[in-house]
């Protein structure tokens, strides 16, 4: 991946080199002191026409720019970036799709200028690149930036050849729900474990997070993941949870967490197991607008009784 404080330390040696402040610099490629600061600082990277000003300014090539003045012989370096953002800034995009095609450039490449293109201008590459270039793993670092339906398709394609839950649920937040769906219709029990159902589980719906929950819910559970699923399982599940780790030491935070997503009596149930006189006032309070009045007031006089 590109390293923006190692590309803004390239950038601030070369305008050294050549005498230049930052304000020299910002007034000849029409941009801000601000900006060419936050370059050097490896705050942020110039666009890509300017990153292609940038270099001609120095007289360097895109490629030792983006690779901030590393050789071929580097593990890190990036072939033929300057060619492709060259194209770009052209908008002939197909070109770039052809030199992946043709293994003229890196597909790495793509992933690294992916941030600094709109999901248009990406999607119209992608499109034209051979798919079965696209394995799982460079899916994962093009997912935040191609669009949903044409990153689906691809993920589906992929996860034919090289199917890998880990995969799943790092592609999970940019996926469309019904292909998260039937990526999960492939789940085996030893596919999942409550770690995964906890990331998914923001991104299916409850049918789905109480079917996962099924498969594990024989592990050992811990308060802190019960609280973590809450939101998104159904309640009759979560009482379930509950009851399986009822045993166990209870947070009070956990108890306030977990208050808004169970019912009434469950959550008296809990109660009576954390010991009411083992609360404080501050607790009770929290929780009174999640329990009828009688319980409240009883809670109250144990309190009180207890001191």
């Amino acid at each position: 991946m590109l390293d923006m404080r190692k590309i803004g330390s390239y950038i601030s040696k070369l305008r050294k080199e050549q005498d230049m402040t930052q304000m020299e610099v910002a007034d000849r490629l029409n941009v801000s002191h601000q900006a060419v600061s936050k370059w050097e600082r490896g705050e942020s990277l110039p666009d890509i026409g300017t990153l292609v000003n940038v270099g001609q300014l120095f007289g360097v090539s895109v490629d030792e720019l983006m690779n901030a003045g590393d050789t071929n012989d580097s593990p890190t370096y990036v072939h033929n970036l300057g060619g492709m953002m060259t194209s770009f800034t052209q908008g002939r995009r197909e070109v770039v799709a052809d030199m992946i095609n043709r293994g003229e450039a890196d597909l790495d490449g793509l992933v690294e200028v992916a941030p600094l293109l709109k999901a248009s201008e990406l999607s119209e590459v992608t499109e034209r690149v051979d798919q079965h270039l696209f394995k799982s793993d460079l899916l994962v670092k093009l997912a935040p930036f191609l669009e949903t339906e044409l990153l689906d398709g691809l993920v589906l394609q992929a996860m034919e050849e090289d199917y890998d839950v880990k995969t799943i649920r790092r592609l999970a937040p940019f996926l469309g729900r019904d292909v998260l769906n039937q990526l999960m219709d492939k789940l085996t029990i030893g596919d999942v474990d409550i770690k995964a159902v906890r990331s998914l589980a923001p991104f299916i719906g409850r049918e789905r997070v109480d079917q996962l929950i099924e498969k594990v819910i024989h592990e050992n559970l811990q308060w802190d993941i019960v609280v973590s699923l809450a939101p998104f399982c159904s309640r009759d599940m979560l009482n379930r949870l509950v009851e399986q780790v009822v045993d166990g030491e209870l947070d009070s935070n956990y108890l306030v967490s977990l208050a808004p997503f169970m019912g009434r009596d469950n959550l008296k149930k809990l109660v009576s197991a954390k010991e009411i006189g083992k609360l404080n006032p501050e607790i009770i309070s929290q929780l009174a607008p999640f329990v009828d009045k009688e319980t409240l007031s009883g809670w109250i006089q144990e309190l009180l009784a207890g001191k």
